[in-house]
């Protein structure tokens, strides 16, 4: 994927997590329905080819709820159902299933209030006609200077409120990267005389290098500064 994807920012975005419901897809695409969650909505689904052949050959996972890896898309709502996991048991089996727990890496688009907008890039390039990036409206807070960085979030989902529980930083946003490369680069300069320069030269000549080899010769022999020592008092 690292070599594949279509942008070239330092992370691999993520948003993927699991879900329990019973997939009702429509009379005229089997691919698209509805989904019914175990707290009661009602949310527009997709379903892959693959996840179509394993509900086709057996009608029973179309009456039960099943757990579902997902795919989420907050505005508007929608669920990307890739991988059916496993029947649904009990609440506690549920909870140890990872149930409506999401993973979201991406670019913090925005800060304001209980609302923090995460944006999403496509990993691959997407088949022709679908978006290339997309955002994610969670319930919680960063600090001020996340904005443009890049973090990592753990998202419960409670309804069709999808609220930040925890947060990790994951990388400075491509401005302040920019930045801080800057301030590392190392710059040395110095000046010599026209009478310095045309010696360096016939120096250079005479050796059969450039004066960029002499240069830098000169400059690792160059002695390393070391402050005088402090004066007795």
């Amino acid at each position: 994927m690292e070599k594949t994807k279509p942008h070239d920012d330092p992370v691999i975005y993520s948003a993927r997590g699991k879900i329990c419901g019973i997939y009702r897809p429509s009379p005229q695409n089997f691919l698209q329905g509805t989904l019914l969650t175990d707290d009661g909505l009602k949310i527009p689904a997709q379903i892959t080819n693959e996840v179509a052949t394993q509900l086709r050959a057996n009608r029973d996972f179309l009456k039960v709820a099943q757990v579902w890896k997902c795919y989420p898309r907050i505005n508007p709502p929608l669920v990307q159902l890739a991988k059916l996991k496993s029947a649904a048991q009990t609440i506690q089996d549920l909870k140890r299933k990872g149930v409506n727990r999401f993973r979201i890496v991406g670019q913090v688009a925005s800060i304001k209030d209980q609302e923090v907008t995460i944006l999403i890039k496509r990993n691959e390039a997407p088949p022709k006609g679908e978006e290339l990036t997309f955002t994610l409206t969670l319930v919680g807070s960063l600090p001020s200077e996340a904005l443009g960085q890049f973090w990592k979030l753990n998202v419960l989902r409670q309804g069709w409120n999808w609220t930040i529980e925890s947060a990790t930083f994951v990388a400075l946003s491509p401005e302040e990267f920019k930045k801080e490369r800057a301030k590392r680069k190392r710059v040395l300069s110095f000046r010599v005389s026209q009478k310095e320069f045309d010696a360096l030269l016939t120096y250079a000549q005479k050796r059969g290098k450039n004066q960029t080899q002499i240069i830098r010769a000169l400059i690792r022999r160059l002695p390393t500064y070391e402050p005088d020592p402090p004066e007795n008092k």
